[in-house]
């Protein structure tokens, strides 16, 4: 256990999470569908395969002797979380990175804690106990961020009436079932446990051992999301995206933006995952600190990019109180484990 890298691994993990969609801001000329489908090659097929081969000795001999059960349990729960994934891209597409990482983030954080709860009957047994009131009122606390996020970009779009970027009522109701979505990827990662315990056994450091899982996850993620992409491509006509663009400067920058799209989204499972090693007794805490950095970070870019330009203050004002609400509601959520 060593607290001083297990939290400079979340905060990187965070600050990568919510800096991931920026470099897609340079991305010129193609559809969004060229750009998103380049990064979830990046993200979800050859970085997982890369880092699960360099992680776990006889990768395909592991998976090979997990039961087919575990395989195809994680795979349809990535494949659901892919469906959030594309979710959550449309999201920062419509409302923006500010507000798309807020309240996608919010719902996440909220839905994922309470729907297993509910889903598995245990919401009597949860509030019977002081760590469940506890997480209770932390997910309470989420979703009032929500709403004053919400509020805060209802404000915004009455004051850039004239913006035909941003779309506040198809973004939020995109980013909900980017949040609803979003938490299948826990359920994955808790499906795919014997393929950790397999790679361990092959010889896997314990650190590197879920590797082997986020592939096989992720594997469900860009089935959903390419296939989207390439029906995009196809209705749109924008199949020529791929070998053309202003100039051949453009193109190669173009598949180095969206790369690196790819390359700053799964960085935070590498240092999310450290993270859960390092960190030790005080795990509880991760979800949080990860979830408050990524939300910061985004916000950060958010105003950067004058997202809330020729707007009031009031607008403004609302994002940073829902802001500091969520990030408050992760702490809470932290403590509850504790208390647990």
């Amino acid at each position: 256990m060593n607290l001083f890298i297990g939290l400079t691994m979340l905060i990187l993990g965070g600050l990568s999470a919510g800096s991931s969609y920026v470099p897609l801001k340079g991305v010129k000329g193609w559809a969004w569908e060229s750009g998103w489908a380049v990064q979830g090659i990046v993200a979800w097929l050859l970085l997982p395969l890369l880092l699960a081969l360099l992680a776990t000795p006889h990768l395909f001999a592991v998976l090979h002797a997990t039961p087919m059960g575990t395989l195809t349990a994680t795979y349809a729960f990535g494949f659901l979380w892919g469906l959030g994934g594309l979710a959550w891209g449309m999201a920062v597409r419509y409302i923006g990175l500010a507000l798309g990482f807020s309240i996608a983030t919010g719902f996440l954080s909220s839905l994922g804690t309470l729907v297993p709860i509910i889903a598995e009957g245990q919401l009597n047994t949860t509030l019977s106990t002081a760590s469940g009131r506890v997480t209770i009122a932390g997910i309470a606390l989420s979703l009032i961020g929500i709403v004053i996020c919400g509020r805060a970009g209802w404000l915004r779009d009455k004051d850039q009436k004239s913006n035909t970027v941003f779309n506040f009522k198809k973004g939020i109701a995109i980013a909900l079932a980017a949040g609803i979505l979003g938490a299948c990827f826990a359920f994955g990662i808790a499906a795919g446990d014997p393929i950790k315990q397999n790679a361990i056994a092959a010889g896997a450091a314990p650190q590197y051992a879920s590797f082997p899982i986020f592939f096989v996850e992720l594997l469900g993620g860009i089935t959903v999301n390419l296939a989207y992409c390439i029906f995009m491509n196809r209705r749109n006509r924008t199949f020529n995206d791929y070998r053309q663009a202003a100039d051949i400067k453009t193109l190669k920058a173009n598949y180095a933006f969206s790369a690196l799209v790819g390359a700053l989204w799964y960085l935070q499972f590498v240092f999310y995952g450290m993270a859960g090693f390092y960190m030790g007794p005080y795990s509880f805490a991760n979800w949080s600190i990860h979830m408050s950095f990524m939300v910061v970070a985004s916000n950060l870019w958010g105003y950067h990019y004058k997202e809330w330009a020729n707007t009031s203050r009031a607008p403004i004002r609302w994002n940073n109180i829902g802001i500091a609400v969520l990030v408050i509601s992760g702490i809470v959520m932290g403590i509850a484990q504790a208390v647990a």
